[in-house]
């Protein structure tokens, strides 16, 4: 199946499903393979892919090989998780098909058995990643146990005394974590530059031998045990802040380019990070959902590329999923904070979902690696 036919097909199913708020009710097609089947069991209440009609199975297959193929991914920070009840808002699986992956937004861990099934779905039939995350300005920050009076000596006792390894036993029980519940990788959300420094973040370059080795240490800890396992190192924040050979170690840099409101103006914040490895391709973009998912970013964007989405609801984000970037290729992914907001729109995921389809199909470009 082609690229532009899968997101046809995605656009299309969340316009007949528009109406249904709670997605509780199977969609009204008979296929044909359906015969001898019992029952219809709505995706929001399927486990595996024992409970879908063998053409929703070849499609899931068809999806999940082209999450490898180059495009502009499909990404956002999810709040509010449960995997369970009606509101299909409180579910990974119900996601629109063009998101890639996510980054969990409050979860620490700890998953319940719904939450874990939910996880199962969503990376094993429609081929998603999910992904721990939180500031990391301080050593111990997230998974230091409840009651511990002095955080840094209870890892510095961890290290045997020794700031490095302390860091490097913080970077490791991050890591067991992720494995513990089988989560895809960890996003870190640095940001020293906007009050979020500590002893581990500063507005110094991550390098190894000089500014920023405290972090270099956590990241190459972190990169050695997660990406030999095809697990993902991400950066969100000031991804800036990084050396190029720290670069090397983060699979995407993200930026919170939520108040820029011109194409102008996001690119001067991306092109902080031009020293970066593969930048271009690397670099997501996101807007802010928590206050603006009702007109799909900031009011009055100005388009530099698209003047048709200028001073319109969703410019901000129909002009980031097709932005192209000075050597032509277009840029790596788009996401949105707090997207789940987004599922109150008609139809549900609207900016989101539309604006991966005009930056994947109806705006081709340059999709290299």
């Amino acid at each position: 199946m082609k690229l532009k036919n899968i997101l046809y097909i995605c656009l299309a199913a969340s316009l007949s499903l528009g109406a249904c708020s709670d997605w509780t009710e199977e969609e009204r097609v008979t296929y044909e393979n359906q015969e001898g089947l019992e029952r219809l069991v709505p995706l929001i209440e399927a486990q595996g892919e024992e409970d879908l009609t063998p053409t929703q199975r070849e499609y899931y297959a068809k999806l999940r090989e082209y999450r490898n193929t180059p495009h502009v991914k499909g990404f956002g920070w999810f709040g509010n998780w449960t995997g369970k009840g009606t509101n299909a808002q409180n579910y990974l699986k119900m996601l629109p098909d063009s998101v890639d992956f996510v980054s969990l937004w409050g979860a620490r861990g700890n998953l319940s058995d719904e939450q874990k099934a939910d996880l199962k779905f969503f990376q094993e039939v429609k081929g998603g990643k999910v992904l721990l995350c939180w500031i990391i300005d301080n050593l111990g920050v997230g998974i230091t146990p409840e009651g511990v009076e002095d955080r840094r000596e209870y890892w510095l006792q961890k290290g045997g005394g020794d700031e490095t390894k302390a860091i490097e036993a913080y970077a490791n029980a991050l890591c067991d974590t992720i494995d513990k519940y089988n989560l895809d990788g960890f996003d870190i959300d640095y940001e020293p530059g906007y009050r979020h420094d500590g002893d581990l973040a500063n507005t110094q370059t991550i390098a190894e031998n000089s500014g920023n080795t405290k972090m270099w240490t956590l990241i190459k800890t972190m990169s050695d045990r997660l990406r030999p396992q095809g697990k993902m190192l991400v950066m969100d924040g000031e991804p800036y802040f990084l050396s190029p050979e720290a670069s090397e170690m983060i699979d995407h840099y993200i930026y919170q380019a939520y108040h820029e409101n011109s194409t102008a103006g996001v690119m001067l914040k991306i092109k902080k990070g031009e020293h970066l490895k593969d930048w271009e391709r690397k670099t997501i973009i996101t807007v802010e959902f928590e206050q603006y998912w009702r007109t799909g970013g900031v009011e009055r964007y100005t388009s530099a590329d698209h003047p048709e989405f200028s001073n319109k609801n969703g410019g901000q984000i129909f002009d980031y999923a097709t932005l192209d970037l000075p050597s032509g290729k277009r840029i790596g992914g788009i996401g949105s904070y707090h997207m789940e907001y987004d599922f109150k729109n008609e139809p549900p995921y609207k900016w989101l979902r539309t604006a991966l389809y005009y930056g994947n199909v109806v705006y081709p470009g340059d999709y290299q690696q």
